[in-house]
């Protein structure tokens, strides 16, 4: 696990984590998605070797992807934007990094914005999107 940083030690431009997060959207996942949210449409049944996913998988990496780069605690996953590009395939394999786009305070609380991207085996873009944070409390 990696350590807490400290809001001061947080520099736009920094990419985390250093080497991409890798995950399969495997039907087990897919399936796990699917009872969660309440999806019975029947849309992504079908044979695994051509069943496609919810885009929305996508966004049960990011909480990975926020633990890459630990705000001490007392964090607050203030807003996120997601986008959608191209349609997931059970079996695909993501791979999800971000980069840190803006860091302020307001009311005496400090931010700091990425930008993510997930990418698909082939490098094509599957989905990105924006995540603001409030930093925790420097220890």
């Amino acid at each position: 696990m990696e350590p807490f940083q400290r809001y001061d030690e947080v520099e736009i431009g920094d990419v985390y984590p250093t080497a991409p997060l890798a995950f399969e959207v495997s039907a087990a996942v897919v399936d796990g998605f699917l009872v969660a949210t309440g999806d019975d449409t029947g849309l992504y049944a079908g044979a695994d070797d051509n069943r496609r996913a919810p885009s929305m998988v996508a966004s049960v990496y990011l909480i990975d992807l926020l633990m890459a780069r630990r705000s001490p605690p007392g964090g607050i996953h203030a807003k996120q934007a997601i986008r959608f590009h191209r349609p997931l395939a059970v079996g695909e394999t993501l791979e999800i990094q971000a980069r840190v786009v803006d860091k302020y305070v307001r009311k005496e609380r400090p931010y700091v914005v990425s930008d993510f991207e997930a990418r698909g085996s082939d490098g094509g873009l599957a989905a990105s999107g924006r995540i603001t944070s409030i930093w925790g409390r420097d220890l």
